[in-house]
């Protein structure tokens, strides 16, 4: 698995305080980074919604494992986002994570 850890990502945690007109403003911190990893697709799709075409691309992202990564969280990888959607501890041996995002939401 090492060799293909080539992606330096970095994982943030969001963080909402209120903005004193009754709203909130959403912030984004580093939880963990940088950490090697392997960012690959796994399907893509296209759609029209409100009259605007979209795009989404889903991804597979491995990392050494990391207590604490949840679903709440996203990847960050030069200028992408990735919205983190489920987080696997393959066979539960806390040696490894793999990360079902899709690149471009809840950011």
């Amino acid at each position: 698995m090492i060799g293909n850890l080539r992606h330096q990502i970095t994982i943030e945690s969001k963080a909402s305080a209120g903005d004193g007109y009754g709203g909130a403003t959403v912030t984004w911190s580093t939880f963990l980074g940088p950490v090697w990893s392997e960012i690959k697709p796994v399907s893509a799709r296209e759609r029209f919604a409100a009259g605007k075409r979209e795009h989404n691309v889903t991804h597979k992202i491995k990392m050494r494992y990391a207590a604490g990564v949840t679903s709440e969280m996203r990847v960050v990888f030069g200028t992408r986002v990735f919205q983190i959607h489920g987080v696997i501890n393959p066979e539960e041996r806390s040696e490894s994570l793999e990360l079902a995002a899709e690149e471009g939401v809840g950011s």
